[in-house]
């Protein structure tokens, strides 16, 4: 089971809702969550509440987890879910800190060479149509 292990590349999601950290706990997100599939950490914010972190082994099962999850109630209280923008969470390992990078200086060379089908700002010129 090699192949899965590169394929399979982690997932932040990002909680919005006002009772997260005051009636939703991390054991109560664990709950509703940890069904889509592993969960590597739960990051839940208390000052100030209301939003919370949940980094997935495997993206896709993050993705399954913010299909079924975005907009249902936990704990009564209607919770969105969105793909975290931030790399890395805030729990204070110190493992997670060296993927704090900024969209522009990526590590892996490779995304230079697909730039063209990803949404960078200015990126690939597609077919110059500025000038022409």
């Amino acid at each position: 089971g090699g192949v899965r292990s590169w394929l399979a590349a982690a997932m932040h999601l990002y909680l919005q809702g006002e009772k997260i950290g005051v009636d939703i706990s991390k054991e109560d997100l664990e709950d509703k969550f940890s069904k889509f599939g592993a969960i590597v950490s739960i990051w839940v914010a208390r000052q100030p509440p209301g939003f919370a972190f949940i980094e997935y082994e495997d993206r896709r099962d993050g993705e399954d987890a913010m299909r079924e999850m975005n907009g249902r109630a936990v704990q009564g209280c209607d919770i969105r879910v969105e793909e975290s923008r931030t790399r890395g969470n805030r729990d204070g390992g110190g493992r997670d800190t060296q993927q704090m990078v900024k969209p522009g200086d990526w590590p892996c060379p490779q995304v230079r060479d697909i730039g063209d089908t990803l949404p960078l700002p200015g990126g690939g010129g597609g077919g110059g149509g500025v000038g022409a």
